[in-house]
């Protein structure tokens, strides 16, 4: 074998051996980049998943400050007791924690917070209340303290129970007998008729379908 045909040969397999190691180079250089993006993935997940539960860990004292707040609401209306303040704090917290928890819960605050916003102006926009419109406004505080409830189980991490979209009589009468709180509900049970009436006519049960 000849200088010139040895030369040849080595070159030949030079490039082979440059363009193996070039693409054994990209593999790696793939390989690390896909490393580094499921590592940034994980990072992300796990971050989410931290802040799910920092936000779910302030709900409870949240909801709480809002029930004191119906509690309130319903002092004034039944026994004429100062108008309530306004629960800041936990409204403020609510409103924070949407951004982070699970999207069916997140809506379900979202709709809490918007309808104390409703109730809170109608209460505090309220000046000597006739029968009618005191019912009116102990069926907006039953109503929130519905919403409230419904939070409480995913807030604290437990097993939630299965309702129906739309409240209850039941329930809302539930509601109503803690917001008002369970000893003024015996002392004046009498005295919540309109509102129950109220509930019944607005949370009518669904009939029930026969089979064909």
């Amino acid at each position: 074998m000849t200088f010139e045909s040895v030369y040849k040969a080595l070159s030949e397999w030079q490039t082979l051996i440059g363009a193996v190691l070039a693409l054994g180079a990209a593999l790696w250089t793939v390989r690390e980049m896909r490393k580094q993006t499921r590592g940034d993935e994980t990072r992300h997940t796990n971050e989410l998943l931290r802040k799910k539960m920092a936000a779910r860990a302030q709900m409870p004292d949240a909801l709480s400050e809002l029930s004191e707040y119906v509690r309130a609401s319903c002092r004034y209306l039944v026994s004429g007791e100062a108008k309530p303040t306004a629960p800041i704090a936990g409204t403020s917290t609510l409103k924070a924690v949407i951004e982070h928890i699970d999207t069916k819960e997140a809506e379900k605050t979202f709709d809490l917070v918007s309808w104390y916003q409703v109730q809170h102006s109608r209460l505090m926009g309220s000046k000597s209340l006739k029968a009618i419109e005191t019912a009116e406004m102990l069926y907006d505080a039953a109503l929130l303290q519905t919403k409230i409830d419904r939070l409480f189980d995913y807030a604290r991490n437990e097993e939630e129970e299965v309702r129906p979209e739309k409240p209850s009589q039941e329930e809302m009468i539930s509601s109503l007998k803690t917001a008002v709180t369970v000893k003024v509900w015996a002392m004046k049970k009498d005295d919540f008729a309109a509102v129950i009436e109220i509930i019944k006519k607005r949370h009518v049960p669904k009939k029930e379908t026969s089979p064909a």
